[in-house]
């Protein structure tokens, strides 16, 4: 049989065909780099923010978490930190008002765990940190909102008083088996739940991490933390404050020892939940509560951590005489400390950092390169500088106190 010849102009065409350049990849939407880039600007995370919680005393009408969350936005943070309760509702009260883009909240924080933690409690917990998580990915999509959800420091839960050693192995497992519930529930709504550019989380508190560090007692950190699959942890630091930056960083660096691995969660995974020292142990100073606070805040700045929540906006704690402890920004007598004024210096200066970082950069800051800027930032030396003579000076004149008394002598 004769075979048919190929015309001439088809085989040009096909070589030509193979000779052409493979097409480019499809360029992204004018203006979509920008707008993803304009939007990671407008939801930076400043790192530092604040609690409101159960305030002594207010100044309108208004509830008092809406009268602080006002406080705190008029402040400059888009951070806060608060306790919803059992009520899933209070969460959607809060941004109706208050556009917060990291949103902490405790959420059923209670020990009920101890005495055993049974089915009938675990599909309790279970089913309404679902129905908020779900609630949370449908109502937030595509607003970016981050929220996490947690509990009251759990080492208070974990112990009976603050001097034990050893914990019973039934607390010990109703905690483990309580935090892995209510994970499995966020989790879990995640997974069933279609969603887009809004984030839930689950995190476990810890609040005496030096004890099991430094003296091998039983606490949350070392006999809980290793076998829950918890997104993050926020350490309530009183336990490190005012010891060494070093021993900070180790006491952080010990908690991140203890802590599973878990994939799909961005970094860092832990942060401070709650610090401050209170005005009274300063001889109410102003100038003194800043500069102290400024410092602590200092040592937390130099670890891996995501946020660091002061606590907090109004004072909740009274002195025996009835006077407030003053763990505030705002005093009771409704003036704005100095703590509050040099951290919304640190604010505004940290926005044109972060914008002109991006103009330059074409992206934003990490969470470590806006920590590097926070402690070059002259409201934090000068702090640190503070401090230092100050702490020196108080040590110096109990030095010579106790020299005096030892010879008797001199008033």
């Amino acid at each position: 049989m004769k075979k048919k010849k190929i015309p001439a102009f088809l085989l040009a065409a096909v070589l030509l065909f193979h000779l052409l350049p493979l097409p480019a990849a499809r360029a992204a939407a004018p203006g979509a780099e920008t707008d993803a880039l304009e939007q990671e600007i407008a939801q930076y995370n400043y790192i530092i923010g604040a609690n409101a919680f159960s305030p002594g005393y207010r100044f309108t009408d208004m509830e008092p978490l809406m009268e602080m969350a006002d406080r705190i936005v008029a402040w400059g943070s888009n951070m806060i930190k608060f306790s919803a309760g059992s009520d899933p509702d209070l969460v959607d009260r809060l941004l109706a008002n208050y556009d917060f883009d990291y949103v902490f909240m405790w959420f059923r924080s209670s020990g009920a765990f101890r005495d055993g933690y049974d089915a009938a409690e675990a599909q309790a917990d279970y089913d309404a940190v679902y129905a908020l998580t779900q609630k949370l990915l449908r109502a937030y999509g595509g607003t970016g909102k981050r929220f996490y959800i947690g509990h009251w420091e759990g080492d208070w839960y974990y112990l009976e008083n603050g001097d034990q050693r050893q914990v019973d192995d039934t607390v010990t497992e109703g905690m483990i088996e309580w935090i892995n519930t209510r994970q499995r529930a966020v989790d879990d709504a995640k997974r069933d739940t279609p969603h887009g550019d809004v984030y839930v989380w689950n995190y476990l508190e810890l609040n005496r991490p030096a004890d099991a560090m430094n003296k091998g007692y039983d606490r949350v950190v070392n006999r809980v933390l290793p076998f829950v699959n918890v997104d993050y942890v926020s350490y309530s630091a009183y336990d490190s404050m005012d010891k060494s930056a070093l021993t900070v960083r180790r006491t952080v660096d010990y908690i991140y020892k203890n802590l599973p691995e878990k994939s799909g969660v961005p970094g860092p995974r832990v942060f401070i939940g709650e610090v401050a020292r209170p005005a009274a142990y300063c001889g109410f100073s102003d100038a003194r509560h800043c500069s102290a606070n400024l410092a602590i805040l200092s040592k937390y700045l130099r670890c891996e951590v995501g946020y660091v929540l002061y606590w907090q906006m109004y004072c909740n704690e009274t002195q025996p005489d009835g006077s407030f402890r003053g763990y505030w920004l705002i005093d009771s007598e409704g003036n704005r400390t100095q703590l509050y004024e040099k951290l919304r210096e640190a604010f505004a200066d940290g926005r044109a950092y972060v914008e002109k970082f991006a103009s330059q950069n074409g992206r934003v800051p990490t969470n470590r390169e806006y920590r590097r800027f926070l402690l070059q930032h002259p409201v934090f030396v000068r702090a640190r500088v503070c401090d230092f003579f100050e702490s020196l000076f108080e040590k110096c004149r109990s030095a010579a106190d106790k020299i005096a008394a030892l010879f008797g002598g001199a008033e």
